[in-house]
């Protein structure tokens, strides 16, 4: 009889356990609807605190965390569930989301290359073109401001596009704040390879490399 209620105690305390984490995560998702990112992300670090080991709730953690402005811990969280991610699309809009992370972190060199490791996954993906040639723009604005003793100049990139890998279709996680003169995608993609043309130009000059046979069709490293 003791062994029977032994066991009615144990199911009964991981029936409990259980139930808490999934509590967080109504109270983290809630809060998330409700522009509350900062509660969001301390709830759905308890979610996943109690989640099983098969629960993965990296993406809506990170997603919470870039809307709540801690952009270094957003791009934290993406860099260690990258390695989860099975597809190439997958991979890709992984890459992208650090590759906003670092831009709004005025990181411009590391979010072109987050941005284009996404475009080696999906070389059609139209808003990672139109982040990356974003990227691009400020970090020759920022130049051009070093160079003149002026600092640093520019919006950190509030423009750039946003995945949102967290499967729960939020109406929040979209990273659209401004679309205002947002550029078309062939403008976009017509800079874009003017820029990286330049990049590769100045590459070659540095390395010498201009009377060797190491001509590129477009422009792109990708």
């Amino acid at each position: 009889m003791k062994f029977a209620l032994y066991i009615v105690f144990i199911l009964s305390c991981a029936s409990a356990f259980g139930q808490d984490w999934r509590d967080s995560l109504d109270m983290a998702r809630d809060a998330y609807k409700n522009d509350e990112y900062s509660k969001a992300f301390e709830y759905y670090e308890s979610a996943q605190k109690g989640a099983p080991d098969n629960v993965d709730l990296s993406d809506e953690m990170a997603q919470s965390a870039y809307k709540a402005r801690e952009f270094k811990k957003a791009e934290d969280i993406y860099k260690q569930n990258g390695n989860n991610k099975q597809s190439a699309t997958e991979k890709a809009d992984n890459y992208h989301n650090i590759g906003n992370a670092r831009l709004k972190q005025k990181d411009y060199k590391g979010a072109i290359e987050s941005y284009k490791e996404s475009l080696r996954l999906n070389p059609n993906d139209d808003q990672t073109r139109y982040n990356l040639s974003e990227a691009i723009r400020q970090l020759k604005n920022q130049q051009k401001n070093q160079d003149k003793g002026d600092g640093e100049n520019g919006n950190g990139g509030d423009n750039q596009n946003d995945k949102n890998g967290d499967g729960e279709n939020q109406s929040g996680g979209s990273g659209n704040e401004s679309k205002e003169g947002q550029l078309k995608n062939k403008t976009a993609e017509a800079m874009l390879d003017k820029l990286m043309k330049e990049e590769a130009e100045t590459k070659r000059k540095l390395t010498g490399s201009k009377g060797h046979n190491s001509t590129s069709k477009s422009g792109k490293d990708w």
